[in-house]
């Protein structure tokens, strides 16, 4: 165990975040168990990462360091412009066009009654400790910053995949699934990368984006969104086109920076 972990880590971490994670998605999905069971097995990349990192190296410490910007400024502006770009994504460009824009009630933006335990406890705080705080670095060390969070991106469209066998736990067909999220990560990577790699600032972001179908529903308290495409297909074109803009404003780097690795196992 400890010579594969130590020699393929990322492979390890993945195989482990996926089994620990779907002990717990696949029963609730076969037994139709308490949708609440996902906060659990939202846990798995988190623990995967602890216990990858113990076997290898002895230490439970994963994350990464980069030398000049653990200051608050870049952590603050990181969550600020993770929020931000996951709200026009995913909020704001479906709800224009998709309505009226002047029907719209854009004063759910700043309610709070859009917040619940599903926020931060529905995958932001037990996946991105995992996500980000393991894979993310070492992904783009191996494959570069846009294809290896594209690659991530993908991977955890499918960590997701037993809750498309559940009937109406999720309305939206597993590819376009697929394009949305692939969107989110690379918004999400590129904040984390400008914050040094900031858990904290993936967190948020990805609370944001967990928030999105409530401020979609407030958004169209007056007005029915109409289009020839799925709504959810929408949203994930809109994702990717804001995504599009950021790899192109940081010509495929996705604010990928110099960096001094403080890991001490490889890809």
């Amino acid at each position: 165990m400890k010579a594969l972990v130590v020699s393929a880590p990322l492979f390890s971490f993945f195989a482990l975040a996926f089994a620990l994670s779907w002990a717990v998605t696949i029963p609730m999905v076969l037994l139709h168990g308490p949708p609440q069971w996902m906060v659990l097995a939202t846990f798995g990349p988190t623990i995967a990462a602890l216990t990858v990192s113990r076997f290898a190296t002895g230490s439970y410490r994963f994350w990464t360091r980069q030398a000049g910007s653990r200051d608050w400024i870049r952590h603050c502006s990181g969550a600020v412009a993770g929020v931000a770009l996951v709200i026009i994504a995913y909020v704001v460009l479906p709800g224009i066009l998709t309505a009226d824009p002047i029907k719209l009630n854009w004063s759910i933006l700043l309610s709070l009654r859009v917040f619940n335990y599903s926020t931060l406890l529905g995958g932001p705080i037990g996946e991105e400790i995992g996500w980000t705080g393991f894979a993310l670095q070492r992904m783009q060390e191996r494959h570069g910053p846009l294809v290896g969070v594209a690659l991530l991106g993908v991977v955890w469209a499918l960590w997701h995949l037993p809750l498309f066998i559940w009937p109406g736990f999720y309305s939206t067909p597993f590819w376009i699934y697929v394009l949305m999220v692939v969107g989110l990560r690379l918004l999400i990577a590129t904040v984390a990368n400008w914050s040094g790699f900031g858990i904290a600032v993936a967190i948020l972001t990805h609370a944001a984006f967990n928030t999105s179908s409530r401020w979609l529903a407030g958004l169209f308290t007056d007005a029915q969104p109409t289009s020839r495409l799925p709504f959810e297909l929408v949203m994930a074109l809109t994702g990717l086109a804001v995504a599009a803009i950021v790899v192109a404003w940081t010509r495929g780097r996705l604010a990928y920076p110099i960096i001094i690795s403080s890991h001490r196992f490889g890809g």
